[in-house]
């Protein structure tokens, strides 16, 4: 029954995306991730009565982490897949927009982005879960309800070493260069993840940003440029010192998270980091944990 119900949903994406009259393209992408986000909860086995329930981030959950069987993880990539191939073989005709042709990398905003412009992003995180930050994280803060407002200042790709959003595919057969998705299993529960600025970016590349999120943090690569205000990346600080933690509380319910790392040895379909162990500042496992290195 379930993939039957997981066939549905690919067909359907499949006879919007040969619509060639299709005139409301972001409408119906924005429908496309709402109902795969619903497949998720059906698959999670969620009743009616859990899903009509009033959202609260205050009470501290005592709901058990668990995690997601491996056929689920699946079933939920498979998915979101669709939606990356939907939005990114589109190009954004927003005035200001940046070129597609410019690879575009996003960094950790402090102080100031100088003159490039800044990609907000609101991820709900556990409802009454543990998210929190300690040391100096930046203009990226947790709220009063535990979710986070990431922001990031987006700049040409090459300009800052150590871990960087890439809003690209990056190559990677550079020398020293690994790519790690991070896919969160963002609250199930009334989630209200969104961008509140897009930075004006012609795609986000292989990121997605809906009821769930995936990150692709580049680490490496050569460096053909500097920038002249300070901004963070992913990396593991000296010790002794101060370390700038970003812990964020994912979903607690059958938990779906993912981290894969790639880089120019192994094949394209990576291979799983270890879980609750740190790779250049990126600790996994049914939580995240980001170190982030101002630069």
């Amino acid at each position: 029954m379930k993939k039957i119900i997981f066939l549905c949903f690919c067909a359907l994406f499949a006879s919007c995306s040969s619509d060639e009259e299709l005139k409301e393209t972001d409408t119906n992408e924005k429908e496309l991730a709402n109902m795969i986000n619903d497949y998720e909860l059906v698959l999670k086995g969620y009743s009616i009565d859990e899903l009509k329930k009033e959202k609260d981030e205050l009470t501290p959950t005592t709901q058990e982490e668990t995690v997601a069987e491996p056929w689920l993880i699946k079933a939920i990539q498979d998915s979101i897949a669709q939606i990356q191939f939907s939005y990114n073989n589109r190009t954004r005709t927003d005035a200001g927009a940046y070129t597609r042709a410019v690879a575009m990398e996003g960094v950790f905003k402090y102080e100031t982005c100088g003159n490039y412009r800044e990609f907000v992003y609101f991820m709900d995180c556990e409802d009454g879960g543990d998210t929190h930050s300690t040391g100096n994280i930046g203009a990226t803060r947790v709220d009063g309800n535990g979710n986070v407002e990431f922001h990031f200042c987006v700049i040409p790709a090459g300009y800052a070493t150590g871990g960087v959003l890439a809003f690209y595919l990056p190559n990677l057969y550079l020398d020293n260069m690994h790519v790690v998705k991070r896919h969160h299993d963002n609250e199930d529960h009334n989630n209200k993840n969104h961008i509140i600025d897009n930075a004006g970016l012609a795609s986000f590349g292989p990121n997605y940003f809906d009821k769930n999120t995936g990150f692709f943090w580049k680490i490496g690569g050569i460096t053909s440029g500097k920038l002249s205000f300070k901004y963070g990346v992913i990396g593991t600080a000296p010790l002794p010192g101060p370390h700038n933690i970003l812990w964020i509380d994912d979903e607690n319910g059958k938990n779906a998270n993912q981290a894969i790392r790639w880089t120019g040895t192994n094949n394209s379909k990576g291979f799983d980091l270890p879980a609750d162990k740190s790779f250049y500042g990126i600790t996994p496992g049914r939580n995240t944990i980001y170190e982030i290195i101002q630069i």
